[in-house]
């Protein structure tokens, strides 16, 4: 049996000569954080805007410079430490959390960074800042590259990882089926699992918390034992 979708009100028009910009953006950010990338078109906008489409167009080419746009004013928002203020290890480790909190905060970031080329120079310098600090901590060329490229893809999987869980679990009952379904498992069976359960539980009802100690202990095994930086 198909799910009634709920009915959203109708939008009222934006007052005359008030479209610019920076109000574009954030219905556009607003657009895909609420409905994903699948949904982001320019008549949606429109609608989100409560203007005509063509209204758009005075401001904006097409569909691909807003987004490239709706990235920049997202990695403008990342929270980065002052450089040189911490130890090179610190510092990488709130670069991680910044850019971590970014994707969870808006999944509209992680689906338009991940999905299309870097344009914007902020990306780039992100990029450049934790290469950086892997270099200062002590790894060498190659290592630091393998270990970015290792960071980035445990940023973004953990953060579409926690996404994916919390839009499953904003559904009613999904928690209380979630632990129905450890409560039911048969401890002859599976007597690690039932054992470890509430443990399993708590571990991923608090993402946040789990993504820290993720990347404490994989900073851990990357830093470990590095010598001098190469030339």
């Amino acid at each position: 049996m198909s799910v009634p979708q709920p009915v959203r009100s109708p939008r009222r028009r934006a007052p005359r000569n008030t479209l610019n910009p920076d109000r574009i953006l954030d219905a556009a950010i607003a657009l895909l954080d609420r409905d994903g990338a699948e949904a982001f078109t320019m008549r949606a906008l429109a609608e989100e805007l409560g203007v005509a489409t063509m209204a758009i167009y005075s401001h904006f080419r097409n569909k691909d410079e807003i987004s490239d746009a709706v990235a920049q004013r997202l990695l403008d928002g990342i929270e980065l430490p002052c450089g040189g203020a911490l130890a090179p290890r610190c510092e990488l480790r709130e670069v991680c959390l910044g850019v971590h909190r970014l994707f969870t905060e808006h999944p509209s970031a992680l689906q338009l960074l991940t999905s299309r080329p870097l344009r914007g120079d902020d990306a780039i310098g992100v990029i450049d800042r934790m290469l950086a600090l892997l270099r200062r901590s002590g790894l060498s060329a190659k290592d630091a590259v393998r270990a970015q490229v290792t960071l980035m893809q445990y940023i973004v999987g953990s953060a579409l990882w926690s996404i994916r869980r919390s839009r499953a679990l904003c559904e009613e009952g999904a928690r209380e089926r979630v632990r129905a379904k450890f409560d039911a498992l048969s401890p002859e069976r599976y007597p690690t699992l039932t054992s470890l359960a509430p443990e399993l539980m708590c571990a991923q009802e608090d993402a946040v918390a789990q993504f820290e100690w993720g990347l404490d202990h994989l900073l851990c095994g990357l830093l470990a034992g590095q010598g001098p930086p190469e030339d």
